[in-house]
């Protein structure tokens, strides 16, 4: 079935998948849904933050065929996010050293007190904040400081270590699948047990897997612009997107034979995109009636949006598996 693109929908704001009351449960957590608008379809929006990256990918309902589909592939986008990176621990975040540090040390500074000038330890808990001054006066500058240092490493080395997820099915998440990874830092320097470029791994490894199984479409678009020129667009629609734009030169061409041009260059790309099935089928059930001396007006032309048949999806995978044999 053709899909044209008339996302003409009146603008409505982005709603939430839930209700305040249950905003972080399975159904709602890291899902908003966006109505049609001026500016793109409807569709699902992850919005995550993961060890400060933050994560964003929207599903359209017209790429995934309606309002539920896109929902479940949302959701299942969201759930391989969380189940592959876990939430930064208290202990990781309590090491982080602020803008303002001076010392180069997270909870460590250097201040004035009433009893003068003293190196400062502190450290949030769950019993609150944790604080204690050593004075320069008594210890002597270098000693005060050591002595917070290693004040704060007693602390941090008391906490309890436990995820920053203050999502309830976040929470649930890490509990379920890396309780097991909760490890204290080893000092009161800045450290992660997860680097920046593992977690971007992961994150494009399963960016790369929901790219594959995308559901394959197929835009078409011919019209008379300006001149004496037939424009040819097709596009695969995907993700980089393979796209290409022919230019019939129609000054010697009667309409029939113009017609027969642009049936060519729409066959060729589809098979050069995908393989001589898929044109054939676009070809049978669209192109051949679209580009006909009845339907095709060309100051109008047309431009339609559709959905490869699964079974085309699955010949077509089986082709490049067979390409790839060959070669």
């Amino acid at each position: 079935m053709a899909l044209v693109n008339t996302d003409n929908g009146v603008p409505k704001k982005r709603r939430k998948a839930h209700s305040p009351g249950t905003k972080h449960d399975a159904e709602g957590y890291g899902l908003s849904r966006e109505e049609a608008n001026e500016r793109r379809g409807a569709g699902w929006w992850v919005n995550l933050r993961r060890r400060g990256h933050k994560i964003v990918r929207l599903f359209k309902d017209s790429i995934y065929g309606s309002n539920d589909a896109a929902y479940k592939a949302a959701r299942a986008y969201r759930d391989a996010i969380i189940e592959a990176i876990p939430p930064a621990t208290n202990h990781e975040q309590a090491v982080l050293l602020r803008k303002n540090n001076q010392s180069g040390i997270s909870g460590v500074r250097r201040i004035e007190s009433r009893e003068g000038d003293a190196w400062q330890a502190t450290l949030m808990t769950n019993d609150g904040q944790k604080r204690e001054n050593f004075t320069v006066s008594k210890f002597g500058e270098l000693v005060a400081k050591s002595m917070a240092i290693a004040q704060r490493r007693k602390w941090l080395a008391a906490l309890p270590v436990t995820h920053l997820a203050y999502a309830q099915h976040a929470a649930e998440v890490a509990q379920e699948r890396f309780a097991d990874d909760l490890i204290p830092v080893s000092g009161v320097m800045p450290e992660t047990h997860l680097k920046d470029d593992e977690i971007e791994a992961r994150i494009q490894s399963i960016n790369d897997e929901f790219d594959k199984v995308r559901p394959k479409r197929l835009r078409v678009r011919v019209k008379y612009y300006h001149g004496s020129r037939l424009s040819v667009f097709v596009s695969d629609a995907g993700k980089p997107a393979k796209r290409k734009l022919v230019q019939i030169n129609t000054r010697k061409l009667d309409k029939a034979e113009m017609l027969a041009a642009a049936r060519s260059v729409v066959e060729a790309t589809i098979t050069e995109f995908y393989h001589a099935g898929v044109a054939r089928w676009f070809m049978d059930a669209h192109g051949d009636n679209l580009l006909t001396d009845k339907h095709f007006h060309v100051r109008q032309g047309f431009n339609v949006l559709v959905f490869l048949p699964t079974d085309f999806v699955r010949t077509d995978q089986s082709h490049c598996a067979l390409e790839e044999a060959i070669y």
